[in-house]
Order: C-alpha cells, then structure tokens, then sequence
C-alpha cells in the first residue's frame, strides 16, 4: 500500500503530462494552414528571386485572365446569396477545429450514469450543462422526451445530412475557383501564341508574347495548388472530422435510450478512436480505477 501512495503522485505528473502535450497538439494544428501557405509562398518567391527578374512575373495581362476570369465564372455559377457565404467560408479554414472524441465519450457515458441512477427526466437539469453544443443538447432533449431510438437517430442523422449539404455548397465554390485559374491558366497561353505566331517576322514581339503565356500559366497553378485546392480539402477534412464526432454522438445518445451499461457504451464508442487513442484512454480509464480503490482503502 506504501509503494502505491509513492507512485501516485507519478502517475498524477504522468497524466498532466500526456494531457499537456494532447492541448498542445490541439492548439498547434490550428496554425498548420498559416505554417503551409507560409512555407508554399516562401519557396516559390524566393525560387523567383534565384531566378533572376522578378518584374517579369507581374503582368497586367495575365493579372486580367485569371483573377478576372475567375471572378467572372465564378459570379455566373453561383447566385448572390451563395457568393455571400464565400468569404465565411474561406475564412472558417483559417480557424481551429477540434473535437476530443475521448472527452466526448466520457460525456456520453457521465449522462448514461445518470439516467440509469436517476431516470431520464434527470438529464433536463444537465443538458443545460451543454448551452454551447446544440447537437448534443438535442439529443439529451429527445431523450428526455421519450423519443423512440429510431426516431432520435432518424432526426439527428437528418442535421448532419444538411450540414454536409451545406458544406459541399462552399467546398464547391472553392473547387470551382481551383479549376477554373488553371483553365484560365491554359487560356492566357492562347492569348499569348495566337499573336505570337501572327508575328514570327517580328522577333523582337516574341519574348513579350510568350511570357505572357507563362506567366498566365504560372498564376493558374499558384491561384489553384498553392491557395484555393489545399483549402478545400482542408475544409472537407474538417467536415469529415464533424460527421465522425457527430456520428459518435448519436450512437451514444442511442445506446442510453436503450440503457446500455456504461462499460458497454464506452468500449463500443472507442471504435471511433485510433488505436493509440484507444489505448491511451484505457490506460488512463484504468488509472482511475486504481486511484479510486486506493482512496477507497
């Protein structure tokens, strides 16, 4: 028992620790996208300074053919109610997300100890604990209700439904965007050739000409790989993470409507997890358990 009490204070370090470097984690990926367009942007400058004249990559042209053009396209796409929503949208990938599915799980089974020591109603008092999480408040309302299983997972599958409509509206202004530069891109090229070959006699238009073509290309390429592609796919990784805590959600909520056993619950909820996460929160699950018994003896 001695030889327990001295470790205990270890283990409690080693837990501060293991949930320091979690928050860290947590917080460093929300500068990811500023670190990625830094080092992209970076490199290329600085390849055109090692290059020689930057001058010659700025053309009023080729400015005219992509970011005209696409702006142009991208009006006659979408209707003005739509275009309102880009700028929120762009800027939502610039903002940390992050869902700790192991502290969701441990809020789904708190909430399953409830209802089973003191019924269902009892969840009214605590779904106000959640102001901030409507999907997850909802469900604990539903279940106060006594909505059937079926009909909860009917109604909150429904709200992830329209939020991933929602969401592919904004990742297709952004795709649309990416692909539209670079066809842009190719199009300048034709501005460029077309009187180029019109003017083979003269060799003194051709430098000019063809580095109207290039250029056009060069800010087709960095409009779509470097800023408006990466983007998307970060927003639609993100809208995945949200589907996957959601989904967790409501198998959750569903298996307290059937009033699992909260050990079943949890074990069955960290198939959402990764293998490593997995076996961290079983370690600090069994921890707890260890400290409990201690206090207890």
């Amino acid at each position: 028992m001695a030889n327990s009490r001295t470790l205990q204070p270890y283990l409690d370090l080693w837990m501060k620790r293991l949930e320091l470097g979690r928050l860290i984690a947590m917080q460093r990926s929300s500068k990811s996208i500023w670190v990625g367009y830094a080092i992209g942007i970076f490199c290329i400058l600085y390849s055109i300074k090692l290059a020689g004249n930057a001058r010659t990559f700025i053309d009023a042209t080729s400015i005219f053919i992509t970011v005209g053009g696409t702006l142009g396209t991208l009006v006659v796409s979408f209707p003005a109610e739509k275009l309102k929503a880009l700028g929120p949208v762009m800027k939502k990938a610039f903002h940390r997300q992050s869902f700790d599915l192991r502290r969701d799980i441990d809020t789904i089974v708190s909430l399953d100890e409830i209802a089973r020591k003191k019924g269902p109603l009892a969840l009214e008092d605590t779904a106000e604990e959640y102001a901030d999480d409507e999907f997850l408040k909802k469900g604990i309302l539903l279940i106060v209700d006594g909505t059937d299983k079926e009909v909860l997972r009917s109604s909150m599958e429904d709200e992830i439904y329209f939020m991933q409509k929602r969401h592919r509206q904004g990742h297709a202004m952004l795709d649309m965007i990416a692909s539209t530069a670079t066809s842009l891109g190719l199009l300048g090229t034709y501005v460029g050739l077309i009187p180029m070959l019109i003017n083979l006699e003269d060799p003194t238009k051709l430098g000019p000409l063809m580095a109207v073509e290039l250029v056009t290309s060069f800010y087709g390429a960095f409009i779509s790989y470097i800023i408006f592609t990466p983007m998307s796919r970060r927003l639609k990784n993100m809208s995945q993470d949200e589907v996957t805590r959601k989904e967790l959600v409501i198998e959750g909520l569903v298996a307290i409507q059937e009033n699992q056993n909260p050990r079943r619950i949890r074990d069955s909820l960290m198939a959402f997890l990764s293998k490593k996460e997995a076996e961290n929160m079983r370690r600090q699950q069994k921890n707890r358990t260890s400290a409990k018994l201690r206090k207890v003896a």
